[in-house]
């Protein structure tokens, strides 16, 4: 947590979800980001990017990238919806869970 900005979504006193992001040179990556099974489809992953992106707009950041694995579907149609694109960068996998990248050029 000491590398980058975390947010947490509480529900009441209950925290329901994550987010944190690293700085890589003129970029911010998304390094996690997770909404507790049972908040799913109250808009908080949408919330998360939203505070993100301004985080990262405000700190005069030129993109934001991701990585993920392409059996998370809503998570890919979430980061898609908001203007996110797939790319050839890597990395291609985690200790053999396939993943790829995705970017938001701001």
């Amino acid at each position: 947590m000491h590398e980058g900005p975390v947010w947490i979504a509480e529900v009441g006193e209950v925290t329901v979800g994550t987010a944190s992001a690293v700085a890589r040179e003129d970029s911010l990556y998304v390094r996690g980001m997770a909404v507790h099974p049972h908040a799913r489809g109250q808009h908080i992953g949408e919330l998360f990017l939203i505070q993100i992106e301004e985080f990262a707009k405000k700190k005069a950041f030129r993109r934001l990238f991701l990585s993920t694995t392409p059996f998370l579907d809503r998570a890919i149609r979430l980061y898609e919806g908001f203007g996110f694109l797939r790319t050839a960068e890597g990395p291609d996998n985690l200790f053999g869970t396939p993943l790829f990248t995705m970017e938001k050029t701001l």
